[in-house]
């Protein structure tokens, strides 16, 4: 049975994160995002189903940005291995989403329909924080 994947897109979740556990609440996530203010349109997602490192703290980082004018997002995996995000030719040369209002930029990483967000992230929840293997990965430009 898995355990679930905690998610911090709002201020009220850095105390008590939201919990992803379903495909439904995955899309509850991606509705919010798209409806939120655009300096608010990241969350970052921990699974409750990887090993944490020694130190507590997860051994990993999942990141899921959206922008609705353009109908497009990004993710991103991070764990002991590398810094990931989907493989393609980049639209723009850096693109900038906001988490909590802290902006993250992402250099010449391609963006993928809202659709597929919905999918990947789909895929890293209920597989236990597995990366996705829906889309082909490279490693993040930096």
């Amino acid at each position: 049975m898995l355990r679930g994947t905690e998610a911090v897109f709002k201020e009220e979740h850095l105390e008590k994160p939201f919990l992803l556990d379903s495909a439904e609440s995955v899309d509850l996530l991606i509705d919010a995002l798209i409806a939120s203010h655009p300096s608010r349109n990241m969350a970052r997602l921990f699974s409750l189903d990887r090993t944490p490192l020694l130190s507590g703290d997860p051994d990993h980082e999942f990141l899921v940005g959206i922008d609705p004018d353009a109908q497009v997002g990004i993710v991103g995996f991070a764990d002991g291995e590398g810094s990931y995000v989907p493989s393609g030719v980049a639209g723009k040369e850096e693109m900038t989403y906001m988490l909590l209002t802290y902006p993250r930029n992402f250099l010449e990483s391609p963006e993928i329909p809202i659709d597929l967000v919905r999918q990947v992230v789909k895929e890293f929840v209920l597989s236990g924080g597995l990366r996705p293997t829906c889309i082909e990965w490279q490693e993040e430009p930096y």
